[in-house]
């Protein structure tokens, strides 16, 4: 298994996260989607991404790389990190706030959001945004990613390249704009080095997770 690692991680690594990217828009924009209400559209959005994250896993354990992220360790560092990358995030979206329009991503969201009802609404508001869209980004792009690309560590190439794509998933399905680009890759280098400095995918998710739901709460409070 250590020779198969070493030589085709990195391939499968660009499959998976193409796969992530880019699989479900694919599905969802054919004539399958037409029949489906606005649950089972947003349903089989993040099904497919389940899909696509779950095969991340099995392939990260069978390759070893899994083990080397799963740690469950706390130390109080570990705790003053992830606090300072919070407040790190928070003035990030005050400076991109005050600086750049806002992102098409969130001008999507907040056009369609009114529209939900229901499960939609719980799936919509709360369990993707705040629950299993941290989860599967974290999974994917410093998870899987930023051990794919550990030989370019000390040049800071996983942390870029993480943040990047990070990036571009965020704008891929709303138009290639600049500022947007830089608003969420700024985003991604902060998880990035959180989860370099704890050397544990746990501690991003969390902070991910934590972050998404206070952004959630203070949509409905504005």
């Amino acid at each position: 298994m250590k020779k198969i690692t070493s030589r085709y991680y990195f391939f499968i690594a660009i499959l998976l996260v193409i796969a992530y990217q880019y699989l479900s828009g694919l599905i969802l924009h054919s004539d399958f989607a037409l029949g489906l209400s606005d649950f089972g559209y947003y349903l089989s959005d993040m099904t497919l991404h389940f899909l696509v994250i779950l095969i991340t896993l099995i392939f990260m354990v069978q390759s070893r790389k899994w083990q080397e992220i799963n740690s469950k360790k706390f130390r109080w560092s570990y705790l003053f990190y992830c606090v300072l990358a919070f407040f790190l995030l928070f003035v990030w979206n005050r400076v991109t706030f005050s600086l750049f329009p806002p992102t098409r991503n969130a001008i999507s969201y907040q056009h369609y959001a009114p529209t939900f009802t229901g499960a939609t609404a719980f799936l919509m508001y709360f369990f993707y945004p705040v629950i299993a869209g941290p989860i599967f980004e974290e999974m994917i792009y410093r998870g899987l990613v930023m051990t794919a690309l550990e030989k370019g560590k000390k040049w800071g190439l996983d942390v870029l390249g993480s943040a990047a794509l990070f990036g571009i998933l965020h704008i891929s399905d709303y138009g290639w704009v600049l500022t947007d680009f830089f608003v969420y890759m700024g985003g991604g280098i902060i998880f990035a080095l959180l989860f370099r400095v704890t050397k544990s995918i746990y501690w991003p998710i969390g902070l991910h997770i934590v972050y998404n739901g206070i952004g959630q709460i203070l949509m409905f409070l504005h």
